[in-house]
Order: C-alpha cells, then structure tokens, then sequence
C-alpha cells in the first residue's frame, strides 16, 4: 500500500517538475521582458515631461517682450513653443509583462495628447488678442496635466523594476517638476475663477 503511494507521488511530481519549469522560465522571460519596456518606456516619457515643461513655460514672449509686434507698433503675445507629438513608444516591448492597468494608461497617454491637441486648437477660434489669454491656459492646463501623467507613469514603471528615480534637482536642486505642474494649474483655474465672478471682464475683453 505505502508502495502505491510513493510510486503515486513520484509520478505525480514528476508531473509536475516540468510545469513548474516552465512557469518558472515564463515568470524570468516576462520579468526580463518588463525590464527591457520599462527602460525603453521610461526615456520617452522623461524627454515628453521635458517637452511638457517647455508648453507650459511659453509665455508668448521673447526675452521678456511681446513676441510680435505689428507695422503700427501693436504688440500681442503668441505662443513660441509648438506642441510636441505625442508619446511614440517603441514598437519591440511586450506589453503584457506589465501591469494590466499600467498598460492601459500608458497606451491611454498618446491619444489623450492628442485629444488635449484638439482642445487647444478649439481654444484658439475663440481667443482675443493682444493677450491670447484661451490660448496659453488651454496649453497651461493641457500640457501640466499630460507632464503630471507621464512623470507619474515613469514613476510606476522605474518602481516596478526597481529602477533608480530620475533626479530632477541633480542641476537645481529647487526644480521640481511636479510641482510647478500643479503650481501653473492652480494660477489658471485661480485666474479664470476670478474672470467667472467677474462677467464685465469678457465684454471689457470683447470691446479691446
């Protein structure tokens, strides 16, 4: 009896040795293949935080002047930093040795640029000069909220493989991208909250 139940075992392990095998190799293979994402992924979404700092940064001046001034000498503020694309992740990462819901924001990402995109241009049929006030809030508040998105997916994806966090303040240890995101999101809702109790201001704007 004790015979059948060893012989039983054994051939139940050695049924099983090789399933285990190969979901230990699998395991390897995807934590590999995690790696190699996140280390791919994570540069492209560090250069579009770059990219986002520089949207959001854009005054419409030009060394701390209008940047354009017409024949008669009438200044306006224009936007001097283009959109950047959005976020092109590269096409050898398997997706799947991540994160489903880490997955899913970080492909989620490149389209909502997009729609912020169209926003902006929307922004624009209906903004006054000389200021182009719609305009750079519409791009203030766009590119802070994908810069605030793209540092937290890199922040995820760097901790999943316990990848060293990037230093932003390695040149000056007061930046703090993260922060002058949310810094320049609140000044714009502040601003238009202000405009909101205030509705003479669109008329004083439209009669300008």
């Amino acid at each position: 009896m004790n015979e059948a139940i060893f012989g039983f075992l054994g051939v139940l392990i050695g049924a099983c040795i090789p399933w285990v095998r190969e979901e230990f190799n699998e395991r390897r293979l995807r934590k590999r293949h995690a790696m190699y994402l996140a280390a791919r992924v994570v540069c492209v979404l560090d250069e579009y935080v770059e990219k986002c700092v520089e949207v959001v940064a854009d005054d419409g001046t030009i060394m701390g002047q209008a940047a354009v001034r017409d024949e008669n000498g009438q200044e306006s503020y224009e936007p001097q930093v283009p959109l950047p694309d959005a976020p092109d992740y590269p096409d050898d990462v398997d997706w799947k040795s991540i994160n489903s819901n880490l997955m899913y924001r970080l492909l989620a990402l490149p389209n909502t640029a997009r729609e912020t995109d169209r926003y902006i241009s929307a922004c624009s049929e209906h903004a006054f000069p000389p200021d182009y006030e719609d305009i750079f809030e519409a791009r203030g508040t766009g590119y802070a909220t994908l810069g605030l998105e793209a540092l937290q997916l890199a922040k995820e994806l760097r901790k999943t493989i316990k990848m060293p966090q990037k230093n932003y303040g390695k040149w000056n240890p007061e930046w703090n991208p993260e922060k002058y995101f949310e810094v320049e999101i609140s000044k714009v809702e502040e601003r238009q909250a202000s405009r909101a109790a205030s509705p003479a201001d669109l008329l004083d704007r439209m009669e300008a």
